[in-house]
């Protein structure tokens, strides 16, 4: 039989007599024993590994795979999606690689976080050169539910997804990682 002692640990007891604590209460500090922590890190990397168009005005990736997902919900089950919602708040860092079929012209990518772009980076290559990558990063402090998504950009009908150039091919990604909680 389980129950508690006199002093708050849990112990269980033999019917025919004697018993042993299993778990001893909690030391000093700590206002609510029973409260339950999480020391799951939000984490979450997505991909695109098919080609995708994008336009002349770019377009937002459209992820198709998870790599890693941990502490919580950022694709809602979704398995294609342009956006993952924050599950938890707090500090992230963020960062994404989008690779280009071809570099001719001016290349960027940007991180937008609830329709607002907060951080991006280009890669000019007038060169032609194949698979050219764009990456960005940032850390920045995010609350559960908002929406982060990364945008392409080529100033000309371009394919992205997974670059060719490596074998096997690497696909464009996005991850954000929790460096520190809110509150």
């Amino acid at each position: 039989m389980l129950s508690t002692s006199n002093e708050g640990h849990l112990i269980a007891s033999h019917v025919d007599g004697g018993s042993v604590v299993l778990a001893r209460k909690p030391e000093g500090g700590e206002v609510d024993p029973d409260e339950i922590t999480d020391d799951v890190i939000p984490e979450v990397t997505v991909v695109r590994s098919a080609s995708q168009a994008i336009g002349t005005n770019g377009a937002y990736v459209v992820f198709d795979g998870v790599r890693a997902e941990n502490g919580g919900d950022w694709t809602a089950g979704k398995t294609v999606f342009d956006a993952v919602t924050v599950p938890v708040s707090g500090t992230y860092t963020i960062t994404g690689a989008v690779h280009f079929a071809s570099g001719t012209g001016v290349l960027a990518a940007g991180i937008v976080v609830d329709g607002r772009f907060l951080q991006g980076g280009r890669c000019p290559d007038s060169g032609g050169n194949v698979w050219p990558t764009v990456t960005v990063a940032a850390r920045m402090p995010l609350t559960a539910g908002q929406s982060v998504q990364m945008f392409a950009y080529a100033g000309a009908n371009m394919n992205i997804g997974s670059s060719q150039f490596f074998t096997p091919n690497v696909p464009t990604e996005m991850s954000l990682v929790m460096s520190e909680r809110s509150g």
